[in-house]
């Protein structure tokens, strides 16, 4: 879905209106009927948490934590609404510390990097 901000188009997410978990991936559907799925390894590999996050910064880190990440046993999550804006994931094992605000969700719908080319950065914002 586009829309018109200010002098380019964007893209604006749509409304979450169910997640579905599956065997190996988690079915998204949003306003409109877009559907899209998540594989367990890639949400765990973009888990937001202050240990996930900074491996991502090194091309070692990046390799060692998908590493590790594919080396888990394969199961469906718990999932928790936290607040109006984000989910959770409960694994019985690797890290359930993560949220995922709808957006950073939406990104990995999407295919698109969720943390923007950012690196971590520990403290206020």
């Amino acid at each position: 879905m586009k829309s018109f901000d200010g002098d380019e188009m964007t893209d604006k997410m749509p409304k979450m209106t169910r997640i579905e978990r599956r065997e190996l991936d988690v079915l998204v559907s949003y306003d409109g009927g877009s559907e899209f799925d998540i594989t367990y390894d890639d949400l765990r590999y973009a888990c937001p948490c202050a240990k996930c996050s900074p491996l991502r910064n090194a091309d070692e880190g990046c390799e060692t934590l998908r590493k590790q990440v594919e080396a888990l046993p394969k199961e469906k999550p718990k999932v928790r609404i936290v607040g109006n804006y984000a989910l959770g994931f409960e694994w019985t094992q690797g890290c359930s510390s993560g949220i995922f605000r709808f957006e950073r969700i939406w990104d990995l719908a999407n295919r698109r990097d969720p943390d923007n080319g950012k690196l971590y950065v520990h403290g206020a914002w």
